[in-house]
């Protein structure tokens, strides 16, 4: 794995505050891969739907050392997000998909900028390339990593959403938020 724009990762680190990674639903596999090791350095609870898929995905997670949080933009929102929410004021950080459970793809959902907003951690939005791959046929188009292919992990700008931010300022983060993560997945809009 090959990371760019490491950097922008560390200063939220330094920051001491809690960390939100953002990234398309279809990138789920390999940012589990890729956030392995940010995992050991400091716990990453990952929203996960509550469906039979969401059960499946979360012993996945489990076995590989991620934490889990049930809950989605369709069942369970509120609960998912206030768990979510407890785990960042805790020292945790957290990881959800943006356009996630059910899409359309690539269009962000507003969650991860009410949590930003409401427990003052920073987003980092991602995205990964593979150099070898499988994509599904299904509405993320997921993308399974094939052995031994080189992994590209750009993580883009911060983003911070002040505690006072009114509607009309979370919309435009919101916007903002989702074209930069089109942006450095190469996705049109």
């Amino acid at each position: 794995m090959e990371y760019r724009n490491r950097e922008r990762l560390e200063e939220a680190y330094d920051s001491g505050k809690g960390i939100i990674f953002s990234f398309w639903h279809g990138d789920l596999f390999g940012a589990a891969c890729a956030g392995a090791g940010e995992n050991k350095r400091r716990r990453i609870y990952i929203l996960t739907s509550k469906s039979r898929d969401g059960e499946l995905l979360t012993r996945f997670l489990h076995k590989i050392g991620f934490g889990t949080v049930r809950g989605s933009s369709s069942k369970g929102a509120l609960g998912g997000f206030l768990n979510l929410h407890d785990k960042l004021k805790t020292g945790e950080n957290t990881a959800l998909t943006l356009d996630g459970p059910r899409g359309p793809r690539y269009d962000a959902k507003p969650g991860a900028i009410l949590l930003a907003k409401t427990s003052g951690a920073i987003i980092i939005p991602g995205a990964l390339h593979y150099s070898l791959k499988v994509t599904l046929k299904s509405w993320d188009r997921c993308e399974i990593p094939l052995p031994f292919c080189r992994c590209d992990v750009r993580i883009g700008s911060p983003v911070i959403v002040a505690k006072n931010a009114d509607r009309k300022e979370m919309e435009m983060i919101r916007k903002s938020l989702e074209k930069q993560l089109r942006e450095i997945k190469g996705a049109q809009a």
